[in-house]
């Protein structure tokens, strides 16, 4: 009985995690609380209602940020705005310290990242079943509507996909599992295609590479040389075929001028530099407490008459929560990364956990361009990340004492 019962504590895990990666289904409340509680109360059920609960560095850091936060809201521009942010944070929190708290071994690991798999599957078959994929392309231009459906999120979350894909695969030698990954991994290529983000493609690109990098560690200068040759040769792909060129190529373009100032950038990345600007502007004003959580967005709409964050994770926390909040949350990603490069220079690193930090260190190098801290997939990769490294660690204390 105790193996049926957690058996639909994992289903319904799932079914929280396809509702939370779905915006149509997270907006409709029947959906969205209804897989919380189902979700909650399953796993309640599972442990005869005597949840157990361990404190973890995750749990102190996301608590701390979560009350700098809370402190923010009596300062905030639109107090409304910042207790709506708040409700999701709270959320995460529940389901988060749940999983913490479920993830005691790489096996438990390995479980979760497959039902996180399995959402997102579900999420892209959704898509390309239910969205117009060309409006992806064409609302780049401005032409089209793609309604809750963000192309950057949708190709972020492709991107992570692909790049799990590629342990499960070596891992599960299953001719039904392999089918399935290799089904997933053909509709996260299509809808890296006509969403168009060069955020995921950046991710999805740099993140195979590393992989291969670090499944080979005794041959890093010919993994080195092929990934380099690698990379040159899908950058002349996108920029040379016509195909990819219209779809992503002029989109790299337009950033590499940004980033450059040579050439003519790109109308969205024209934008994106004056929203980062407009935040250090605000953050300049208010350093210490900022405006609320969240609140970026009612600054910007003064000041460029564009009511949305600033798609810069640095600068909405800068602007929400100012210095105090902004070392409070990425003091933790810090640690993470060291931890990580010990043992990795050490040579004591799992592939297990040489996934889960590409994945990590690839989103968080794209903080740049995105909004994640009330993010379900960026918090997922922390959470993932911190387990596997207190797994390392005691696997090589264990080998140690042997």
């Amino acid at each position: 009985m105790e193996v049926t019962y957690k058996q639909i504590s994992n289903i319904a895990m799932t079914l929280f995690f396809a509702v939370a990666l779905n915006p149509e289904w997270s907006s409709n409340p029947i959906f969205w609380w209804g897989s919380v509680f189902l979700a909650l109360g399953v796993y309640a059920a599972t442990h005869h209602f005597s949840v157990p609960f361990r404190m973890t560095q995750f749990k102190t850091w996301f608590l701390l940020f979560f009350c700098v936060c809370l402190l923010s809201i009596p300062l905030a521009i639109n107090r409304s705005n910042s207790l709506n942010t708040m409700k999701t944070l709270v959320v995460l929190i529940i389901i988060l310290f749940v999983i913490d708290d479920e993830i005691q071994t790489d096996q438990d690991l390995e479980k979760y990242m497959q039902m996180y798999m399995v959402a997102v599957f579900v999420m892209m078959l959704y898509v390309v079943l239910n969205v117009d994929l060309n409006n992806f392309q064409l609302s780049q231009h401005g032409w089209a509507d793609t309604g809750m459906w963000n192309g950057n999120d949708v190709g972020l979350k492709c991107a992570v996909f692909l790049i799990f894909s590629l342990h499960s695969f070596n891992l599960d030698r299953r001719v039904f599992r392999r089918f399935y990954l290799l089904v997933g991994s053909v509709l996260a290529l299509v809808l890296l295609y006509f969403t168009a983000s060069r955020k995921a493609l950046l991710i999805a690109v740099f993140g195979i590479a590393l992989y291969y990098y670090f499944k080979h560690p005794n041959k890093r200068f010919r993994n080195l040389l092929i990934i380099i040759f690698g990379i040159y040769a899908a950058f002349q792909l996108v920029m040379n075929v016509p195909e990819l060129y219209e779809a992503i190529g002029w989109r790299i373009e337009g950033m590499l001028s940004l980033v450059s100032g040579k050439g003519t950038a790109d109308s969205s990345a024209l934008l994106r530099a004056r929203y980062i600007q407009v935040g250090f502007d605000a953050f300049k004003k208010s350093p210490i407490i900022g405006y609320g959580v969240d609140n970026y967005r009612f600054i910007n709409l003064r000041e460029t008459g564009h009511f949305t964050y600033s798609h810069n994770n640095f600068v909405d926390i800068l602007v929400g929560v100012g210095i105090l909040g902004f070392f409070c949350y990425y003091s933790y990603y810090i640690k993470l990364v060291f931890d990580f490069l010990k043992l990795y220079l050490r040579r004591n690193t799992s592939m297990l956990l040489n996934t889960v930090a590409i994945c990590f260190l690839c989103y968080f190098a794209m903080h740049i361009a995105v909004v994640s801290y009330n993010d379900i997939l960026q918090n997922i990769l922390i959470l993932f990340f911190a387990k596997a490294l207190v797994i390392q660690k005691s696997s090589n204390v264990t080998e140690e004492l042997e």
